[in-house]
């Protein structure tokens, strides 16, 4: 597998020249440079996880630099402090990284983790000046240090990179952003191979849907639900406590599986040895309290466990996010979600729509249409959305639901009335089942024999109930068509409760 510090990131072409950035990473810096030309100083650059933020990231410090701007990159762990640095070099950019206690920096560009500048704030120490400030996964900055930064440097131009542009409290940036710019959709980036689609499974014990301010309880053994849809395949698990994610990688362990748990309190040289066996394979399951959410790039990693109640969209896209990114031999994703999650917030890999608006806002603007709501499969437990059947094992769904996904069609939306051989056979034999339990009924009703209902299913379904291909159980020979049909239901009935 790739190194885990360079994966992620364009790779470097063989003769040692500059990465050339996507298109779509272009056309971000091209966005966002044409708002700060308009008199915006502070603006929130959105990209979804895994599209190479990092390498946007350089790409604008060299073209600063040109400029003679000092630049300033604040990451938002230390771990990441290399990662950046490495980046930076692959463009040619000499960058130094901000130790606590230094108040004089030689280098045109810095790198410094926010616990760094807010142990320094803590000291009294003043913060390295900057005219270009770069702030990594933005929904999480220190606002101490934004407000050091807003007061002693206010002409400085800010871009604050995030795939997800509200707080994690719902709070929404702005202030102290004053636009967006947003990168091309998931969709985009999955048809360019950069990212890859994701399959989500809800537990078969999935309960019935929270009500507003409800607290969320996951459902379902983990350990089995890993086993039907995700066994062997990398994994890392989301848990909503330090005591729950150790319950459960004992569980894990005592299954026979190779798992570690990881919390705030893991050291990060224990943290790189846990990644570097997940990568390695001799890992399986990493199981984590609130580490891993964001600001790490593990590409091999396939399953996402969702333990925990996911009750905002910047956590389940962040989450969803740590196994989007495209990896050799990695076809897609897979979200085991136990929270249902997905039924809340639509699927992890739909398009979603941002703005510098709070939470509850986002999450209206992004909430799933009617014809696209999220459903379960009874028969595999695949949730999709906007098709007539499961797109995993080709069950049908039932009629009511169908309706209800066709009554929000567009007349030039064809997608949900194109069914395969086998589903159309599908749907047409619950036509004709539902057709006969109407004409059964019918002919209680008004005193027919069998032979009436069989008349009656015949004209309307264009063949006789014989050759219906029906799970019932029909009469035999002319005196069991000659039968009465309450008479005939009271045999089915007495022959079936014995």
């Amino acid at each position: 597998m790739k190194d885990l510090f360079n994966y992620g990131d364009e790779a470097l072409p063989a003769d040692g020249s500059r990465p050339v950035l996507l298109p779509v990473q272009q056309d971000l810096l091209a966005r966002g440079r044409a708002l700060y030309r308009n008199g915006t100083r502070r603006v929130l650059w959105q990209a979804p996880c895994g599209s190479g933020k990092t390498v946007v990231a350089a790409e604008q410090t060299r073209l600063a630099l040109e400029k003679g701007h000092a630049v300033l990159h604040v990451v938002h762990r230390r771990r990441l402090v290399e990662q950046m640095l490495r980046t930076l070099q692959r463009f040619g950019i000499h960058a130094s990284p901000v130790m606590q206690g230094r108040s004089r920096w030689q280098s045109r560009v810095l790198c410094a983790s926010r616990d760094t500048l807010l142990a320094m704030l803590k000291a009294g120490c003043d913060l390295p000046p900057a005219q270009l400030v770069l702030w990594d996964e933005a929904h999480v900055a220190a606002r101490e240090v934004q407000d050091w930064y807003l007061s002693h440097c206010p002409d400085a131009y800010w871009t604050g990179y995030t795939a997800t542009p509200v707080r994690p409290s719902g709070d929404a940036l702005s202030p102290p952003y004053q636009a967006l710019a947003c990168m091309d959709p998931t969709s985009t980036l999955i048809r360019l191979g950069r990212l890859c689609p994701v399959k989500v499974f809800n537990p078969d014990s999935l309960g019935r849907r929270r009500r507003k301010g409800e607290k969320v309880k996951p459902v379902g053994d983990p350990v089995a639900h890993w086993r039907r849809y995700a066994d062997g395949l990398p994994t890392v698990v989301f848990a909503p406590t330090v005591a729950e994610s150790q319950a459960v990688c004992q569980r894990y362990v005592e299954a026979g599986v190779a798992a570690e748990h990881m919390d705030a309190s893991t050291a990060d040289d224990e943290r790189e040895a846990i990644f570097e066996r997940s990568r390695t394979g001799k890992t399986l399951v990493i199981v984590n309290c609130a580490v891993l959410v964001e600001g790490v790039d593990l590409p091999w990693l396939v399953c996402c466990q969702i333990l925990r109640g996911c009750n905002s969209l910047v956590l389940w896209v962040q989450a969803t996010g740590r196994v989007m990114r495209a990896f050799a031999g990695k076809p897609h994703g897979i979200v085991l979600d136990h929270a249902g999650a997905a039924h809340e917030f639509g699927l992890p890999d739909s398009d979603f729509t941002w703005t510098l608006e709070d939470g509850k806002a986002n999450e209206k603007n992004n909430r799933p249409p009617k014809d696209r709501k999220p459903v379960t499969c009874a028969g595999c437990a695949t949730v999709f959305a906007g098709k007539p059947a499961c797109p995993n094992c080709g069950r049908v769904l039932p009629r009511k639901k169908r309706r209800s996904l066709l009554d929000g069609l567009r007349p030039d939306d064809a997608l949900l009335t194109r069914y395969t051989g086998e589903q159309a056979t599908h749907v047409e034999a619950e036509r004709l089942a539902r057709l006969w339990q109407k004409v059964l009924h019918m002919g209680r009703v008004k005193g027919w024999c069998m032979r009436q209902v069989a008349g009656v299913f015949s004209r309307e379904a264009k063949l006789p109930p014989w050759e219906a291909g029906l799970d019932e159980p029909l009469p035999r020979g002319k005196q069991g068509w000659a039968m009465p049909v309450s008479e005939w239901l009271e045999t089915v009935r007495a022959n079936h409760d014995l």
